[in-house]
């Protein structure tokens, strides 16, 4: 078994409305040396398979089912290899 991190973000260019609003109050609450913000999700899978098909799974459900592919982007990784 593996276990898989999918990370999903806005691509570079798309708004993220969430992040513009959490960052526009962090000004307001003084926080000035904050620059940027940007947030992400995060899906972990356990997949009962090898490395290799269990990254090709995750790819295949991220971008059949989780992303967007005109305003997100993501990467999958390798997290743990369970016993």
């Amino acid at each position: 078994m593996v276990k898989i991190r999918i990370e999903i973000g806005y691509l570079e260019g798309v708004e993220d409305p969430e992040a513009s609003t959490l960052f526009h109050n962090l000004g307001i609450l003084g926080y000035d040396s904050v620059e940027n913000m940007k947030i992400y999700k995060i899906y972990q899978l356990d997949i009962s398979s090898d490395n290799e098909h269990a990254l090709e799974v995750a790819r295949d459900i991220a971008s059949k089912i989780l992303i967007n592919p005109v305003i997100n982007s993501y990467t999958v990784k390798v997290v743990e290899e369970i016993s």
